[in-house]
């Protein structure tokens, strides 16, 4: 994607546009959730989650990574990222629900999420484990049966082309992967015995990632200065821009004390403050027209109004 569309889809569910470039900043998993629904219908793709995962490769997520690729074989790769999961997320977490002497199943827990979202990110997440599996082990390794919770689709075609498997169940009581015991025991071409003892303690004494407080009126804030000088902006505009209604926008707003009519106001001005310091050659006309004031008149009555508040 483009980094337009990128800048656009992180406004669009109120992250600031310096997280595209953060290597260290957790999303809110709500916000997560929301973006994998934007993507999915951006791209117009039902599979970007699957197409995604699979491109998966170590080294994306950090020091979480190096714990799995550094691990002697497969099975404890996977136990030391299930182990040092909050590196990386709150909300997803693998955890070995049945084992016998040929096979070992764990669940995927998502802690927080539901409807759409939730699906493309336990698509993602079990997709992702099995081409760093592929990746680590330098083998085809598939797993034996994947189970999910969401509605079979009309073909799951994809589905088996992702996993390797054409066991790939739907309507699930809990979303599941099953490996053969004996992959789990293959060994990682890039396990390193040293380095991932110094990687262990290393995690063990790094403080939490930075987690980002994103509130509905922030998300509000980011659309209205993202849509600002493209149009007339109306709350029913930036309600479809959030994916959201224009009532359930209103009470999320009122749930956090503010209104919309307060979060426009705050929006008008950090555009007019932001203009005036990097664009001084702008008339007060074409700046009174970009936040959609009628006149100049009602620009400079704004001004004196946040002159006061201030």
């Amino acid at each position: 994607m483009t980094g337009l569309s990128r800048r656009r889809l992180a406004r669009a569910v109120g992250l600031p546009d310096w997280v595209l470039h953060s290597g260290d900043a957790m999303v809110p998993s709500n916000s997560q959730l929301h973006l994998w629904e934007l993507v999915e219908h951006a791209l117009d793709d039902s599979h970007v989650a699957l197409r995604v995962g699979h491109m998966n490769t170590l080294g994306r997520f950090g020091v979480h990574d190096y714990l799995f690729s550094t691990a002697p074989t497969l099975g404890e790769g996977l136990a030391l990222s299930e182990q040092h999961a909050g590196l990386v997320t709150t909300n997803i977490g693998f955890a070995v629900s049945d084992e016998t002497e040929g096979e070992a199943t764990a669940d995927v827990r998502l802690l927080n999420g539901r409807g759409r979202g939730r699906q493309l990110a336990t698509q993602f997440a079990l997709a992702a484990v099995v081409a760093r599996a592929r990746s680590a082990t330098g083998r085809d390794v598939h797993p034996v049966r994947i189970c999910l919770r969401q509605r079979a689709p009309r073909r799951r075609d994809r589905f088996v082309e992702a996993f390797g498997t054409r066991r790939v169940d739907f309507d699930a009581p809990t979303d599941q992967i099953t490996f053969r015991t004996a992959d789990l025991a293959l060994p990682l071409r890039t396990a390193d015995p040293a380095l991932a003892d110094i990687l262990r303690r290393c995690a063990e004494r790094l403080p939490p990632p930075h987690r980002l407080d994103v509130t509905w009126s922030s998300q509000v804030h980011y659309a209205l200065i993202a849509l600002m000088g493209d149009g007339r902006v109306t709350i029913d505009r930036v309600a479809r821009y959030l994916a959201t209604s224009r009532r359930s926008l209103q009470r999320r707003l009122a749930d956090e004390g503010t209104t919309w009519t307060r979060e426009l106001d705050r929006a008008r001005s950090a555009v007019v403050e932001h203009r005036s310091d990097t664009s001084p050659d702008d008339t007060l006309t074409s700046l009174a027209r970009r936040v959609g004031y009628a006149d100049t008149g009602a620009l400079r009555r704004a001004r004196q109004r946040w002159a006061t508040r201030t």
